[in-house]
């Protein structure tokens, strides 16, 4: 078992405010992990907090609770003061119960991130190493780690599991060659399999758009914010779908490959575009990083936070007319994921500077008219998103955590799992 006792299954969520949770003897282990993964997002959190979110009798509340205590899954967190009645007790997740390591694979680079179960940031690492190698690049990836927690005392045991994201790649199945420029090497290569034999802790694998959507969904524990899509815009992009609460990665985990639609400015299919773009599209890779370093006369290594804050005050004619453009391509794939998944709200995000997504965000409006456009709207349409720079490794971190405390695994999609026992047994 996991630590919390994996249960294959569960009610599913609603995205109502009361989070429907089984009052039957057999869902005992779904309503501990619900309790937990409540107290995890909102904590500190009372008891009576708890019940009236999850719906469960308060002396089931209380049973669940203090076996977490005891176990030193969760800590107590204060009480209140100044209110009548019994003070209540607070409740939160132990940060030293365990570790997840979050890894983001990029072009020949590497984010490693560390957290505890607080989601403090424990260690990080950033490196430079060849993607196109496989094998050497898993080899430095299981030395990295180790290093880390080595220099930090925490033993391999203590870690949930590691979440490794990197971008979509091809495969032999498909029909299609579907393969991103530089990841052919890694297609039906098991490199889950080899990180989990040299560092002996289970790994998780996404890509990014997907691992970033978990990632900002952690930082919207409200109900009201459990159904939205992640636009993801890296060297490629990309739509992390989250409905009611839970990735949705459709029948062959391809759920959200925007970066597949025939639109123009969408980095070239080359499956349909034969090589030539459409005479109107500006630029056939243009809302990518590639895109803005091109369209601004930079360096791609040298397109930072510096670079571009100086253009924008500058107001740097290349730069505003790139904005203008991509703009247009967000309007465009806006309205496609609206009328497609109806979602609460867009976030956008991904390795570009917050200033670029703000200002490309603003510049997307006013957006195209969809059944989205409602007067009882809470949130924007298109907002940038709460993780962006730091959302995909964020998320990758967030992966084997969102694993091992939810309660729900109708909605789950990885493409491989390790290590059905997890990394200890509650």
């Amino acid at each position: 078992m996991t630590i919390l006792d994996r249960l294959e299954g569960g009610a599913s969520r609603d995205g109502d405010e009361l989070i429907a949770g089984s009052r039957i003897e057999d869902a005992r282990i779904h309503n501990r992990r619900l309790v937990f993964e409540t107290i995890f997002q909102r904590g500190p959190i009372s008891r009576v907090e708890i019940s009236g979110i999850i719906g469960l009798k308060p002396q089931t509340i209380s049973s669940i609770t203090r076996e977490l205590l005891e176990q030193e899954l969760i800590v107590e967190a204060g009480r209140s003061s100044g209110l009548r009645g019994q003070p209540q007790i607070y409740l939160e997740a132990n940060a030293e119960a365990g570790w997840s390591i979050g890894i983001h694979l990029d072009q020949n680079h590497c984010s490693i991130l560390a957290f505890d179960l607080k989601r403090c940031e424990r260690g990080r690492r950033s490196l430079r190493l060849d993607t196109k190698n496989p094998a050497s690049a898993v080899r430095v990836l299981a030395a990295a780690i180790l290093g880390l927690l080595e220099e930090n005392n925490q033993p391999v045991s203590k870690v949930w599991g590691i979440g490794l994201v990197l971008p979509t790649f091809g495969s032999r199945v498909y029909d299609f060659d579907f393969s991103i420029q530089h990841w052919d090497a890694w297609r039906d290569v098991s490199f889950a399999e080899e990180l989990h034999r040299l560092t002996g802790m289970p790994v998780l694998v996404e890509n990014d758009a997907t691992a970033a959507a978990i990632g900002e969904r952690i930082h919207r524990p409200d109900a009201s914010e459990a159904s939205f899509v992640y636009y993801y815009i890296g060297h490629g992009s990309g739509a992390g779908i989250i409905i009611d609460g839970y990735p949705f990665k459709g029948v062959g985990g391809n759920a959200g490959e925007v970066g597949l639609l025939p639109v123009p400015g969408i980095p070239a299919n080359p499956v349909w575009s034969n090589g030539a773009a459409e005479p109107s599209e500006p630029s056939a890779n243009l809302l990518s990083i590639e895109g803005l370093a091109a369209a601004c006369g930079v360096d791609e290594a040298n397109l930072d936070d510096g670079v571009i804050d100086q253009m924008l005050v500058m107001r740097d004619h290349r730069l505003m007319d790139w904005l203008a453009n991509a703009a247009q391509v967000l309007r465009d794939v806006t309205a496609i994921i609206e009328v497609m998944f109806d979602p609460g709200f867009i976030a956008v995000g991904g390795p570009l500077p917050r200033a670029i997504v703000e200002r490309l965000v603003d510049r997307a409006y006013p957006l195209r008219p969809t059944p989205a456009a409602r007067h009882d709207r809470s949130v924007p349409r298109l907002l940038p998103a709460k993780l962006i720079e730091d959302a995909a490794v964020t998320g990758a971190a967030m992966l084997p955590i969102f694993v091992n405390i939810s309660h729900n695994f109708r909605h789950l999609y990885f493409r491989q799992l390790l290590s059905e026992d997890g990394p200890g047994e509650a």
